[in-house]
């Protein structure tokens, strides 16, 4: 596992603790549960720090899957 995917699937595990490593890249809003907006916020605030990123606003709501924040750090240049 590259560092990058390493970094983003432990947050994915902070923020979802019950996640193994092999879940975490096939996780989304829309197929687990417990993601509601308190740990959306939760994650979105992790992966700002654990990639020293702030990610705008408008983009936080876009951001609904870990393919969608792997998709957005590819496009940071990270």
């Amino acid at each position: 596992m590259d560092n990058i995917r390493e970094r983003l699937v432990t947050c994915f595990i902070a923020v979802f603790p019950k996640l193994t490593p092999d879940q975490a890249p096939n996780i989304s809003i829309d197929n687990f549960p417990t993601w509601d907006s308190s740990h959306h916020f939760i994650l979105m605030q992790a992966i700002e720090e654990t990639f020293g990123i702030q990610i705008p606003e408008e983009k936080v709501g876009e951001i609904d899957s870990y393919r969608a924040v792997e998709e957005y750090l590819a496009g940071e240049g990270r």
